[in-house]
């Protein structure tokens, strides 16, 4: 009824599932790549009304070094989850039957995302719980040292358009006793020395390297460091009475309400 005022509109954001990979079960790769072989990106997408865009990539495609979604190595964002391949990996890992505690945020719909999530791990052979916290503190808590989080919901949405903004999340300088954003405690020189170089590249190279920046993507999908699901769109819907292609939704910032012009 509203498609000439309406539509929805990508933005450099991506949400994915982060592993502690400093204690069990996640210290073993096979019970990373479970989960990431059982993942169904696209009942992801439908929990947030098909908002997600499925992709296993940490970069989104909007900025240099995002990925193509076919070249994800454990399962087709696109198609079915692979449960069968998944439940080997947790029985070759030693840890089938390990109890887990899935943590997430209590409003919709990242709390279906940790629903999800849990029910799917007790499927692939460990014992999931949830652990939900309210939206206003949820990342204070899991970002402080104390709390040992195994499992949880993560997201990110760019500060600046370049691939190291989602990087630097994986790299160990961003542990911290209290508010890390490396919530799984990747400590990886590989990542930490690639990291370091690319960012430091002026901006006039960015493109020429972002087959640089989307390696190190490819090589922490291969390691388990998180388990990716997709980049969200943001609504763009005005009044009928405002000019809609006079109207700005920036991918950072959302609506630039200095753009809002009357017809």
């Amino acid at each position: 009824q509203a498609a000439d005022r309406y539509q929805a509109l990508p933005t450099n954001s991506t949400f994915y599932f982060f592993f502690a990979v400093n204690q069990p079960p996640f210290d073993k790769l096979a019970a990373r790549q479970a989960v990431q072989a059982a993942l169904d990106d696209t009942a992801l997408s439908r929990l947030d009304s098909g908002f997600l865009t499925p992709d296993c990539h940490l970069i989104p495609p909007g900025i240099p070094g995002g990925g193509n979604p076919a070249t994800c190595p454990f399962h087709n964002p696109a198609g079915p989850p692979n449960l069968a391949e998944a439940q080997k990996l947790v029985a070759q890992s030693g840890d089938k039957g390990a109890a887990v505690t899935v943590w997430g945020e209590e409003r919709t719909p990242r709390r279906q995302y940790i629903d999800y999530l849990t029910d799917l791990l007790n499927k692939i052979g460990f014992k999931a719980t949830e652990k939900i916290i309210t939206s206003q503190t949820y990342f204070q808590v899991i970002g402080n040292a104390k709390t040992k989080p195994q499992i949880g919901f993560a997201d990110w949405v760019q500060d600046f358009p370049n691939p190291d903004d989602f990087v630097q999340l994986f790299n160990s300088a961003s542990i911290l006793p209290e508010n890390s954003e490396n919530y799984g405690y990747v400590k990886d020189p590989h990542v930490d020395s690639t990291e370091a170089h690319l960012s430091s590249l002026p901006a006039a190279q960015l493109n020429s390297a972002a087959p640089s920046w989307q390696g190190l993507d490819n090589y922490m999908i291969a390691k388990g460091y998180y388990a990716a699901y997709g980049h969200e769109k943001f609504p763009k819907f005005y009044s009928n009475r405002l000019n809609f292609g006079a109207g700005i939704l920036s991918v950072e910032y959302q609506t630039d309400l200095t753009s809002l012009a009357l017809k």
